[in-house]
């Protein structure tokens, strides 16, 4: 067998629970809009080129909410917006800023929303065409041009296809799949709060208890739900925000992962500097084999090659693949990164840059694409040892973008108190459901640090209402700042 470069593409999908805990309405839309976008988008698009593999990550509650969808019991503000013949004020206003917080490249692809003369009634389903992939058009493009019910009956229809269409294909062999644990929550902090400091000693720490009950039933119930929806469990784990520390990577492997991955910023630590070569190997960490992601080739991706033309983009691409593969031996490149949220600032989601990658990469006999499964299996990737692991994610290898702010550190600690009161009451379900999902990462991210959007309110109030239902499903009055806007 002659040399080969290995690349192993893993793309995250991810929504936090848009429920309201209160009303049960979805406040924000954007799991059905990726759906119609990128979730069936990136695997179809995949299965056009039969040489390649790539790999997904699926996060269970993002799951979750595509079922609801899919059956009808999701319900969201644009849903309402889409299928009432007359907008409130209110609606207006929503509308107004959905369509101001779309990315010029979504905009361009309909005019209709460049021309604010228009009324927000003739260019609320303009809004929803430009969410709809290209896997969307070639499969519906009747009811794209008859609009209305015919549109969001589609709309359902496609979302319901989704867990079946990656279940297939993974069986085929064609894509691998991962999961992270239930809520997205950041294990190493759940298990050891301390833990922050081994990679940023200065970082001030929240009066936050550990909670490993809590952490194990994330991991233990993520594995249950994908079971039920795949029929298998993958042995591979994407933990949210590549968030790994010794404790969490042994819990892992207890629950069956075997292969996980989170930045090279984390290698370094481990090996004490950087030493570029030994980014493109398996690492392994007890029974756990861990890939650490290019930073440099996964964030041109993600941030930097919607502003090139796509040919100079895979060019250089490429161009850094073929250096790796002339320095090392057998090299296996991680490429890991949000599998949805980067397209909508290329021009026509991303598909003309995918497009061409792909097919530059299965011409070229140097590489071979694999699943996460293939990575175990295969004998001539180059392996070692990792003597330690530091606590840290996949963004500046620390939890600053969580923790260590007042507003983060409040948060955690407000977490922390109704996790005690649950815990003293024997963990009940209901209760446990709520807290389950205020452990998520993505309500931490938003608070402090300057961070705005017209939409932010709406992460605080479902932080809040769910530690809400937490007190009043064990009968117990929360504290009052859970009841005022941050």
């Amino acid at each position: 067998m002659g040399k080969k470069l290995y690349l192993v593409f893993w793309w995250h999908m991810h929504q936090p629970p848009y429920e309201d805990p209160e009303t049960g309405l979805y406040v924000l839309p954007w799991t059905f809009l990726h759906a119609l976008k990128d979730y069936y988008e990136m695997p179809w698009h995949l299965s056009r080129f039969p040489t390649l593999k790539a790999n997904f990550n699926l996060v269970p509650v993002l799951l979750d909410q595509l079922e609801a969808y899919a059956q009808g019991r999701a319900r969201d503000p644009l849903l309402e917006i889409l299928e009432k013949p007359r907008l409130s004020e209110t609606e207006k206003d929503l509308l107004h800023t959905l369509i101001a917080l779309l990315p010029e490249p979504l905009k361009r692809r309909e005019p209709l929303l460049l021309e604010p003369e228009r009324s927000l009634e003739e260019r609320r389903e303009a809004y929803l065409r430009v969410w709809c992939g290209e896997a969307f058009r070639e499969r519906h493009s009747e009811a794209l041009q008859e609009g209305g019910a015919a549109l969001l009956e589609a709309a359902r229809r496609f979302l319901a296809e989704i867990p079946g269409y990656y279940r297939r294909l993974w069986e085929e062999g064609r894509l691998g799949l991962s999961l992270t644990p239930y809520y997205h929550p950041l294990l190493p902090l759940l298990l050891d709060p301390s833990s922050a400091r081994e990679n940023d000693p200065e970082v001030p720490l929240p009066a936050l208890e550990p909670f490993p009950e809590t952490a194990e039933m994330q991991v233990h119930r993520a594995l249950a739900r994908f079971g039920e929806i795949f029929g298998q469990v993958p042995r591979a784990v994407w933990p949210a925000e590549g968030a790994v520390s010794r404790a969490a990577v042994e819990l892992l492997s207890r629950s069956g992962a075997r292969i996980l991955a989170t930045d090279e910023s984390l290698l370094w630590a481990a090996l004490g500097g950087k030493d570029p070569p030994r980014l493109y190997r398996r690492f392994r960490f007890g029974e756990t084999v861990i890939l650490f992601r290019d930073q440099f080739l996964s964030d041109r991706i993600g941030f930097a090659y919607q502003h090139w033309a796509p040919e100079a983009a895979v060019e250089e691409f490429l161009g850094r693949l073929r250096e790796i593969y002339e320095t090392v031996e057998n090299p296996v490149v991680t490429v890991l990164l949000d599998g949805e949220n980067c397209w909508e600032y290329y021009p026509e989601n991303g598909f003309p840059f995918r497009e061409l990658l792909y097919r530059r990469l299965s011409e070229t006999p140097w590489i071979e694409t694999l699943t996460l499964e293939e990575v175990l299996s295969r004998e001539e990737l180059p392996e070692e040892d990792l003597p330690r692991l530091k606590a840290g994610s996949w963004i500046f290898g620390n939890f600053r973008k969580w923790l260590g702010h007042p507003a983060k550190n409040r948060a955690w600690e407000l977490l922390g108190q109704a996790g005690v009161l649950l815990r003293q009451e024997g963990f009940p379900e209901k209760a446990r459901e709520y807290f389950l999902r205020a452990e998520g990462s993505d309500w931490f991210w938003w608070y402090g640090e300057g961070l705005t959007t017209p939409l932010l309110d709406r992460f605080d109030h479902l932080f809040r209402a769910n530690l809400r239902r937490v007190y009043r499903e064990l009968g117990r009055k929360g504290p009052s700042s859970l009841d005022r806007p941050w």
